[in-house]
């Protein structure tokens, strides 16, 4: 009895051994879920790509603004390279950004929440203010800004540039060769006297309204710089929207580019610009910048000032 007695207390001692095990585990385990933590808690984590959630962020290169998270979506403009946008959100990897009143979509990849020295040329910039008139002088860059709000000072005469003549040649010539056109540049330099004369007569005979829109106030004309010319084909479309549509018109847009022009006033930029859509009109600023301004669908106004 003593012995069976002895194995009855080892079996008891053994099954509450294992029954207390059992409600150990039961509580700890318990515990782990209670607090959150699983476990594989201290495992290291896979390194995440680091996420910019700062309040405004700028933009470090040419960004296209779009209507949604993705390259599918349509382009609503582009933004210049430096300037301050405000972040409304992020969606895997595209922030949701309003700039200048307009809101949509741009990739991560060219936005910072700073300005270093490294990812932007230095801005040379020349004002000059004429003290009797109140009129603006403006060189961004090395090039000349003329337009509704900068202007040049009544005795400023440079005549034609050389170098714009030599590459406006350039590019009459390969229209030549490209589309059997012949193109011609029926307007250039004007003094800011002979300005004055084409804005005043444009008030009498279209009106203030018309003239505001498609003729510069003496010192605010683009001719007055020697780097703007009016460009034509067949006489009949000089100085006509329909122009545009021409096979020079259209080849002038898509090429003038290649030699240091641009489109000055192009349609749907009137609100930047302050003119009229005038396929026309091209102003030469050089080929490294006239590439990078064609290329982003921009004025001059936006490349040189940004969100000023």
């Amino acid at each position: 009895m003593r012995i069976k007695s002895k194995i009855v207390m080892v079996l008891v001692i053994f099954i509450l051994g294992i029954g207390v095990m059992s409600v150990l585990h039961f509580l700890n385990k318990g515990d782990s879920s209670i607090s959150g933590q699983s476990p594989n808690e201290n495992k290291p984590l896979e390194s995440q790509p680091e996420v910019i959630l700062s309040e405004y962020l700028f933009t470090t290169d040419y960004l296209n603004l779009r209507s949604g998270p993705g390259t599918n979506f349509e382009k609503i403009r582009t933004l210049p390279v430096g300037v301050k946008v405000e972040v409304l959100g992020y969606d895997n990897g595209w922030y949701k950004i309003s700039y200048n009143g307009q809101e949509g979509y741009s990739i991560g990849d060219y936005l910072s929440d700073r300005l270093d020295d490294n990812d932007f040329e230095e801005i040379d910039e020349e004002v000059i203010e004429d003290g009797e008139t109140g009129e603006v002088f403006k060189r961004i860059n090395g090039i000349l800004l003329v337009n509704k709000d900068y202007s040049l000072p009544y005795d400023y005469y440079p005549g034609e540039n050389e170098e714009a003549r030599e590459h406006l040649d350039k590019m009459i010539n390969t229209a030549k060769e490209e589309i059997n056109k012949d193109i011609i540049a029926f307007s250039g330099f004007r003094s800011y006297n002979y300005q004055k004369r084409l804005y005043e007569s444009s008030i009498q005979t279209e009106g203030l309204q018309y003239t505001e829109l498609y003729s510069a106030k003496p010192g605010h004309s683009e001719h007055q710089t020697g780097l703007a010319f009016d460009l034509g084909g067949e006489m009949k479309y000089w100085l006509e929207e329909e122009f545009g549509e021409t096979i020079e018109g259209m080849w002038l847009r898509e090429n003038a580019h290649r030699f240091g022009y641009i489109l000055r006033y192009p349609k749907g930029k009137e609100y930047i610009t302050g003119f009229g859509y005038e396929p026309w009109h091209f102003r030469y600023v050089g080929v490294d910048h006239s590439i990078v301004i064609y290329e982003g669908e921009l004025t001059l106004e936006e490349y040189l000032l940004g969100g000023e």
